[in-house]
């Protein structure tokens, strides 16, 4: 590489434009003596990166060599924190006192060993896990462009078997769109064009199961509401506020998976989305509470729930700081309070909420 070129540019002459652009800057460092002394400064791979091999450049005092020790811990971070992520980039430099090396592990000296080793590799490790979690926030997605011209190909799937040919087959080019399933709407782009699909069906072994279906459609998506006022106007406050552009994605969007705890990655379209599952399933039970008013199904538990329990879980939920007992204390209080309070309107909940409450608060 060239003499005066930067790092990132002897990188990307070396290894590749792709690998530069995925790669960022990491550095840490130690000058405790009781345990170790060192200074490493380099650039790792990010999320988006793909390899089927781990490539590591490490120099130690500005001599190329190998630490298998190393290798393996970062590794295993990769393993861990990215398990879908193929196998890293690495370079590091690290820099410390030239007493701290061993250089006889091996024959050739490209083998070194570290004095304090394993804490140096510790700190290393965390270091990398750390920028690895903050780059893991976000990836980058390649978005294919469908290309509605009548001049593409298109394959309309129909039920009829469709019998191919080994010549027939490799004479005809695979259209892109059947490569990748570009929109869940698109018959081209639907995911029944990748499944064989077998002639029985369960169906036909379970013939209730139609109706059960049918049974919990209707009982997810009641026709009837409330003839009260001030639940009417509710309703109509969410129908007036609804977001059309939003209402559409939700509606004909595709699962993919959940992307962790509380997002889930939707298609709609061409586009990938995250979707926050705790915060549509929360206006998801308001508004199906709004809808149900009063005519709600019960479902009867085999042991009745303590109402002060569920409202410590609830509270419990809300409240962070778990180890502080005069909120515990608190906490059981307005429990109490509360059970009371849904006691005296026991009645109530009954009629509108299908909730029967019992004397005993359960």
């Amino acid at each position: 590489s060239v003499a005066t070129a930067s790092r990132l540019d002897a990188i990307r002459s070396v290894y590749g434009v792709s690998v530069a652009r995925n790669i960022m800057q990491i550095e840490a460092s130690d000058e405790d003596p009781s345990s170790s002394i060192f200074k490493m400064d380099g650039f790792i791979s990010n999320s988006n990166y793909v390899a089927k091999k781990i490539t590591m450049v490490l120099f130690i005092n500005g001599r190329l060599v190998d630490c298998s020790a190393l290798k393996r811990a970062i590794e295993i971070v990769y393993a861990a924190t990215l398990p879908k992520a193929s196998k890293p980039f690495i370079y590091m430099s690290v820099v410390l006192p030239p007493e701290h090396v061993d250089v006889n592990v091996h024959p050739t000296k490209r083998e070194v060993s570290l004095l304090n080793q394993e804490v140096i590799i510790e700190k290393i490790q965390s270091a990398v896990e750390s920028k690895l979690r903050n780059c893991n926030e976000s990836r980058t997605f390649q978005e294919q462009v469908v290309d509605p011209s009548p001049s593409s190909p298109m394959v309309t799937i129909k039920d009829s078997p469709i019998n191919l040919s080994a010549s027939g087959v490799k004479s005809q080019k695979v259209p892109v769109h059947k490569m990748v399933r570009t929109d869940s709407l698109d018959p081209a782009g639907r995911l029944h064009a990748y499944l064989q699909v077998n002639p029985s069906s369960h169906s036909e072994k379970n013939p209730s199961l139609t109706s059960v279906r049918s049974s919990i459609r209707q009982r997810r998506n009641p026709k009837e509401t409330s003839d009260l006022t001030s639940t009417q106007e509710l309703n109509n406050d969410i129908d007036n506020n609804c977001h059309s552009a939003l209402l559409d994605i939700v509606r004909h969007c595709t699962y993919i998976g959940m992307a962790d705890d509380t997002l889930a990655l939707v298609q709609y379209k061409t586009q990938l989305y995250l979707a926050n599952v705790v915060n549509l399933s929360k206006e998801l039970m308001y508004q199906q509470v709004l809808r149900r008013f009063a005519h709600f199904n019960a479902i009867q538990l085999s042991d009745p729930a303590p109402l002060p329990e569920l409202i410590m879980l609830a509270l419990k939920e809300e409240d962070l700081d778990l180890e502080c007992n005069e909120k515990d204390e608190l906490n059981e209080k307005i429990a109490e309070m509360n059970t009371e309070l849904l006691k005296e309107k026991a009645e109530m909940l009954e009629e509108y909420f299908c909730i029967y409450v019992d004397s005993h608060g359960n």
